[in-house]
């Protein structure tokens, strides 16, 4: 049995159990660790090879998309719908990690700056008429997952069979690791757009199966991670 509910759209943080335990809370914890596994143990290899350097921009833009969510703000999560998108171009290789790094944390930062101004006033910045408004924040973060889920679809369809077309920006990514990775990111993507409109299926709670996958997302790429430059 499927039980259906919008969840409700608030201008503040929620921070009980039940909240806090969703895919949405699960994107920023993955997009955290991961930069630190880049900023940390994996820093050696972007110095030999810097077009490694797209794995800071990627995880600034997960915690982009994550917090927007809890921040339930349509300014913020505008934001990170532009964020997600914009790394299209640099997962194709348009330009190097540091132009995508740049973009993505000036996003991120952009948010967190709207997300102080809008604390301080009794209405949202953007006040669209009331039925667009509803339809945005219904579909912002929607459209926010989808430019998420270009993150896999751009390595198995486009670049898996041509790699040496986008050579000069980003290296060839065929380890277990990351191809595991990438196989579990639809998967996330398409709970954490599932848990905005479900909240069981049968017996198990789609937040808590949300976050729950994206721990998973840390912990099975580096049970393999040994294999990540055979």
């Amino acid at each position: 049995m499927v039980k259906i509910s919008l969840l409700t759209m608030k201008g503040s943080l929620p921070f009980s159990k039940d909240k806090v335990m969703t895919a949405h809370t699960g994107i920023v914890v993955l997009g955290v660790l991961w930069l630190v596994f880049w900023l940390g143990p994996a820093f050696s290899t972007f110095l030999v090879d810097p077009r490694w350097g797209h794995n800071f921009a990627l995880p600034l833009t997960f915690i982009t998309v994550g917090i927007s969510y809890h921040f339930r703000m349509i300014s913020c999560q505008l934001a990170a719908l532009i964020a997600a998108f914009l790394m299209v171009p640099g997962l194709l290789a348009f330009w190097p990690w540091y132009i995508a790094s740049l973009i993505a944390v000036t996003l991120l930062i952009v948010v967190l700056i709207l997300y102080g101004i809008e604390r301080g006033r009794e209405t949202e910045l953007l006040q669209p008429n009331p039925r667009l408004k509803s339809w945005l924040k219904l579909h912002l973060m929607t459209f926010a997952y989808i430019g998420l889920a270009h993150i896999p679809l751009t390595f198995f369809l486009v670049r898996w069979s041509n790699f040496e077309s986008f050579a000069d920006y980003l290296p060839m990514e065929h380890s277990v690791p990351i191809t595991i990775f990438n196989a579990m990111l639809i998967i996330l993507v398409v709970l954490a757009i599932m848990e905005r409109f479900v909240t069981k299926v049968g017996r198990f709670e789609v937040t808590k199966v949300g976050f729950v996958w994206s721990i998973l997302m840390i912990i099975i790429p580096l049970l393999t991670v040994n294999f990540i430059f055979e």
